[in-house]
């Protein structure tokens, strides 16, 4: 593909406003998320060969990306989500830049701050007011990328500080420095950032701040409607924005597979153990299912290793609406009810039961299911 043409399709995939003006169908988003990590940059190949519009993996790997720059040519492509309180903020916005050199301004990203469990374990500390601390490291990155090489690069916040210079390859290199004639690398622009959030504060704030949502993998479309989008909306409204200007993801829970049963088995486990999450409770408790979050988390905590359980606490009811899972065909049918609700589907695939076997097989049939 030459360079003119996958300039335009990535300019077309960047416009929310203009996809929906031409009354299309949902964006299409993939997760390579549990895939093994030596066959990530050929998935995001593929992925990008059959029509999706955004490649997102978790975002343990920063250095992942820079393969994924090399194995794909025009679909953007992120991490879902980087652990924001896990880095740097020179480093991180260092990465994002050269991302951004690497494959021709095509990287996202996608930011989260974990729960509190997740930070005291992996991280082995606590985030007090992490919607505070993300909204700091927003602007810190912001203005480090704003910043030329030879300039100061000054931000002292609460929580984060930078100084020095700004970062190395941030300008245009001067003539005669050693770049022998050839044509020069495109200047990186601002890196758009995703980010994740499941209350009322992270939705405002990515409306307010941020250029997309990386939506969580148990929303339904009830919460999206109720919960996320009059969030964002307020956020939306004190930038000066409207809906066309944001792309909400929504991440939806996949199961694939010609057995009905094992699916169905796999979905409502996957989900089941983010539903057991007590910083996840507003999900189920904002549509009046307090009841049924109860049970999952008695399950979830009272029953350890026995999967069954889990799976049982888990109503048909809750599992339609907060997952996809089936045959093809099935699954097909069932995203329809995100078309226009928001503006990117993205399929995630539901590993927590499945063997390293069969998520490479789900994550094949999802790129077969969904293809364009």
């Amino acid at each position: 593909m030459g360079a003119g043409a996958a300039n335009n399709r990535v300019a077309a995939r960047l416009s929310a406003r203009g996809y929906l003006e031409r009354g299309l169908m949902n964006r299409r988003g993939i997760s390579l998320a549990y895939s093994e990590l030596a066959e990530k940059p050929a998935l995001a190949h593929h992925a990008e060969e059959v029509g999706f519009d955004l490649i997102w993996n978790s975002g343990e790997s920063i250095p992942l990306f820079g393969a994924i720059a090399q194995t794909t040519e025009s679909t953007r492509f992120g991490p879902g989500v980087i652990r924001a309180f896990a880095h740097e903020p020179r480093a991180l916005a260092q990465a994002a830049a050269d991302l951004q050199r690497l494959s021709g301004n095509r990287f996202v990203m996608g930011l989260g701050g974990g729960t509190k469990r997740m930070n005291i374990n992996q991280l082995g500390q606590e985030f007090d007011r992490p919607a505070t601390r993300i909204r700091e490291l927003i602007h810190g990155l912001r203005l480090a990328w704003s910043t030329p090489a030879d300039q100061p690069l000054n931000f002292h916040g609460k929580y984060y500080q930078l100084s020095g210079q700004g970062l190395a390859g941030s300008s245009d290199i001067p003539a005669g420095m050693g770049l022998g004639g050839g044509p020069e690398p495109p200047k990186p622009t601002d890196t758009p950032i995703y980010l994740a959030a499941v209350n009322r504060a992270m939705f405002r704030l990515a409306g307010e701040r941020c250029e997309g949502l990386c939506g969580h993998p148990i929303a339904s479309v009830r919460f999206i409607r109720e919960v996320a989008w009059p969030a964002i909306d307020e956020g939306l409204a004190r930038s000066g924005r409207t809906r066309t200007d944001f792309d909400h993801n929504a991440w939806i829970v996949t199961a694939i597979s010609t057995d009905r049963e094992q699916a169905e088995r796999e979905a409502k486990y996957h989900i089941g153990r983010f539903m057991a999450t007590r910083s996840y409770a507003i999900v189920l408790d904002s549509q009046g299912y307090t009841d049924v979050r109860t049970r999952i988390q008695d399950a979830f905590f009272n029953y350890p290793g026995e999967p069954q359980v889990l799976i049982d606490a888990v109503p048909d009811e809750i599992a339609r609406a907060h997952a996809i899972y089936g045959t093809p065909e099935d699954v097909r049918e069932q995203a329809q009810r995100y078309e226009g609700e928001v503006q990117t589907s993205t399929f995630y695939c539901a590993s927590a039961l499945m063997s390293r076997e069969r998520i490479r097989e789900n994550i094949g049939l999802m790129m077969e299911t969904f293809s364009q």
